[in-house]
């Protein structure tokens, strides 16, 4: 296991002083961690062009759009 050292503001000495609570940190970046690591794996495989990331990203953004149009 690799050790880790974390620097947090004044405002988390509650994290310290409460065991639930540095668990909850500890599983939050584990899962973030994984989240980014799963990621790359999916990228790096990817055959998706820049153009394509691009045309998918409008075509997300025009969906979202319209759907927050539609709702007002």
């Amino acid at each position: 296991m690799v050790n880790v050292v974390l620097k947090l503001p004044n405002d988390f000495k509650w994290i310290m002083k409460n065991k639930e609570g540095l668990k909850w940190v500890e599983s939050a970046i584990i899962n973030r961690l994984t989240e980014i690591k799963i990621g790359n794996l999916l990228a790096e495989k990817s055959e998706l062009k820049e153009r394509d990331v691009d045309e998918l990203d409008h075509i997300i953004k025009r969906a979202l759009y319209n759907k927050i149009k539609a709702e007002e």
